[in-house]
């Protein structure tokens, strides 16, 4: 026994020296551990046990409380970045070898220099010398030599060297060591040999061992699938999870096992008893007279999907008729089997022959697993699928393509689907979203038939459908340039229309006009000539332009005609047109009399009329004056509120505008002007448009005042000649 220990341990220790280029190991922990004691590394947890019957050690990995593997005495098992062996068994001290190496990662790869310093982890490593052959290290004040081409283990870090280049590899795990457990578990045997639809029950007692109470779970970790496994007390009545141990005491539990009709074959039952492992072998012995093989058992789907699982079906060598039979499967869903491609319910089975069962999943789903019971020849078998990814709530999507006859893209066709309604794009294409269910798809567009379809959506259902729509016999299209046209009065205002011929055969279309106002002219004009008949072949379009003059005297404003198109087959189409008359604004200012004279320090009067010259009311008009500093120049009436053109007629009559458009203008000049010629400039500013006019004073000077002038001028000759001769003299 110890010879083998020592072999198992030996050969765990040489896998500390890795081949060149493989990934190194680092030994993490290595020692006696006694049986139930616990081993935590990482995410890891290694139970130490011992199976009773045998009186063997294994380890139990668990990683986030699921069991990963159980490993036996003499296996070197690994693990994700770990690898454990079980070495040499002391009953006496009911201890067990336990050694562990851990996968280090590449933590620091550098090209050593004599003299370089770096640090990994809790080491500071030193470069002693390097050369082709190997490099020597200090670490920790440890001096460790690296060869070439080979990998060096010292404590946590593995180094490799290899061409020059010095790896090195840090295990960065912490392991942590937990007593063992007080208690242990008994169960009578291991394997039993039972047949179909037996039910066993099978003593398993427990043992506290410690002192103090414990409370230890129950748990089945694997079973066959179909299979009844569960805790009951000792009594066999009641379904058990959990037992609570007094200390120094005992409890038996009763493990149920219920064999399905359609067990077969040697299987395996885990169970847990707090953290105790307990394994049982079942061995079924069963008489068939069809041997039904069914590879698939547990697939996984979306939603939506169809799943097919294969069964072959043999006989034990004579005819049989074999009955097939759904017995259980989800609401809402489908499933029938299928030989070939025909659905069959019974066959005569003559040898081997392979059927499927067809199942149909729908897209609402729920999620999770759902198990599907079939029988063949009253035999139960069933099977699962696990459903991952559901569209259940989700909305619909239709996409509509429409088209002719011709295969042409049809563009602006009516899509009404529910109460949603679409129009389909130049590519004939319109998309829509819906709740599931049933609906009417009604497809409209002028000058073809309607058409109406039913369609079933499903929850997250992408669903294409193609539309062709017949044209009808006769149908045109008018299209405008518009609802509204803008005309100047006294000229002449342009309209556009197209019309199309959207029927099979060809038609002509009577052109006229209605409602057009008093005294307006509007005519029909095709190519720069006056008609109003006109002839289009299917599938042709012609422009036809209505010209509209208004009269002279039209007031500005908006007016309304209808335009109308009738077609020799009797179909007609209407637009109504509102025209807007755009008036001109405009007016002028002058003056009555050209030149007004006012005396000096006196008050004169002028007189401006004004006259609209456009076609439109010029409204709420207000005067600004620019007049000589001092002067005080007063306007009457300060606002005009509105100004009518020459041309308006009331009564049939034309007329001017009277007195209102007369103003008074009050200017009085300051005594002190002196005479000459002024310039006053009026400024009217209505809200459409403005005027300017000037108006010319002429001030002249009072008779005494002309005496004063020449008085002064003489005293002034005087007084300068009298200078003159003064100077002289000296």
């Amino acid at each position: 026994m110890k010879k083998k220990a020592f072999i198992i341990v030996f050969l765990f220790l040489l896998s500390n020296y890795p081949l060149i280029n493989a990934q190194p190991w680092v030994t993490v922990f290595e020692d006696r551990v006694k049986i139930g004691e616990t081993i935590i590394v990482g995410d890891y947890k290694i139970d130490v046990t011992l199976e009773k019957n045998e009186m063997k050690p294994y380890a139990i990995i668990y990683e986030d409380e699921e069991i990963k593997k159980v490993v036996g005495q003499g296996n070197l098992t690994e693990i994700g970045n770990m690898r454990i062996v079980l070495g040499s068994y002391n009953a006496e001290n009911e201890d067990v070898f336990v050694a562990l190496q851990y996968k280090p990662s590449l933590t620091k790869e550098i090209s050593p220099k004599n003299g370089a310093s770096f640090e990994v982890g809790d080491y500071a490593l030193k470069v002693i010398e390097s050369g082709n052959e190997s490099v020597l290290l200090s670490i920790n004040g440890d001096e460790v030599e690296v060869k070439a081409k080979s990998v060096r283990v010292y404590d946590k870090l593995a180094l490799e060297y290899t061409e020059e280049v010095l790896k090195v590899y840090l295990a960065n795990i912490q392991v942590k060591r937990e007593e063992r457990k007080d208690y242990e578990l008994y169960y009578p045997f291991k394997g039993l040999k039972v047949k179909t639809r037996d039910e066993v029950q099978i003593p398993i007692t427990v043992h506290n061992n410690g002192n103090e109470e414990l409370k230890l779970q129950l748990r089945v970790l694997s079973k066959p699938f179909g299979w009844e496994v569960k805790f009951l007390d000792e009594s066999g009545r009641y379904e058990v999870d959990e037992i609570a141990l007094n200390p120094k005491s005992s409890s038996t539990l009763t493990l149920f096992i219920k064999i399905p009709e359609n067990a077969k074959g040697t299987k395996e039952i885990r169970f847990a008893v707090g953290e105790e492992i307990g394994e049982i072998t079942i061995d079924v012995v069963r008489d068939e007279v069809v041997d039904i093989a069914i590879p698939l058992l547990n697939v996984e789907s979306e939603a939506g999907q169809n799943i097919t699982f294969p069964i072959t079906l043999r006989d034990r060598g004579e005819e049989k008729v074999v009955k097939l039979e759904v017995t259980e499967k989800p609401a809402s869903w489908d499933a029938y089997f299928l030989m070939g491609n025909q659905r069959v319910r019974s066959f005569l089975l003559e040898g081997e022959q392979e059927i499927t069962l067809f199942v149909k999943i729908p897209r609402n789903a729920e999620l999770g697993e759902h198990r599907i019971k079939f029988s063949v020849n009253g035999i139960e078998k069933n099977v699962s699928i696990f459903v991952y990814k559901t569209y259940k709530g989700e909305p619909a999507k239709v996409s509509v393509t429409v088209k002719d006859e011709e295969g042409n893209f049809v563009k602006k066709a009516k899509i009404i689907i529910g109460n949603k309604t679409a129009f389909t794009d130049s590519y004939g294409k319109a998309n829509m979203e819906l709740k599931p269910g049933e609906y009417k798809v009604l497809i409209e567009k002028e000058g073809y038939e309607t058409v109406e379809e039913d369609v079933t959506l499903e929850d997250g259902e992408e669903k294409t459908l193609e539309i062709t729509l017949t044209k009808l016999p006769y149908y045109f299209e008018l299209e405008g340039s518009g609802d509204t046209v803008a005309v100047t009065a006294g000229s002449i205002g342009s309209y556009t229309m197209s019309i199309k011929n959207l029927g099979k055969e060809e038609d002509s279309y009577l052109l006229s006009t209605f409602d057009v106002p008093e005294g307006w002219s509007a005519e029909f004009y095709y190519a720069e000539s006056p008609m109003r008949k006109i002839k289009i072949n299917p599938g042709e379009s012609k422009e036809v332009t209505l010209r509209i003059v208004p009269p002279f005297n039209a007031q500005p404003g908006e007016y309304n005609l209808t335009i109308a198109v009738d077609s020799s087959s009797g179909l007609e189409k209407r637009i109504n047109l509102v025209v807007k008359l755009i008036g001109e604004y405009k007016f002028e200012m002058y003056p009555e009399t050209p030149m007004v004279n006012i005396k000096a320090g006196k008050e004169g009067i002028a007189y401006l009329s004004l006259e609209n010259t456009g076609t439109a009311p010029i409204t709420n008009i207000k005067f600004e004056v620019s007049a000589p500093q001092g002067w005080d120049v007063k306007v009457t009436p300060q606002v005009i509120p509105e100004l009518r053109s020459l041309y308006f007629e009331e009564g049939g009559v034309r007329g001017i505008s009277g007195s209102e458009n007369r103003l008074t203008v009050t200017i009085k000049v300051p005594e002190t002007t002196p005479a000459g010629t002024y310039q006053i400039t009026i400024t009217g500013k209505g809200d459409q448009a403005q005027a300017s006019t000037q108006i010319t004073v002429r001030v002249t000077q009072s008779s005494n005042t002309a005496y004063i002038g020449i008085l002064v001028l003489v005293l002034t000759f005087g007084a300068v000649i009298w200078m003159m001769r003064r100077v002289g003299r000296r």
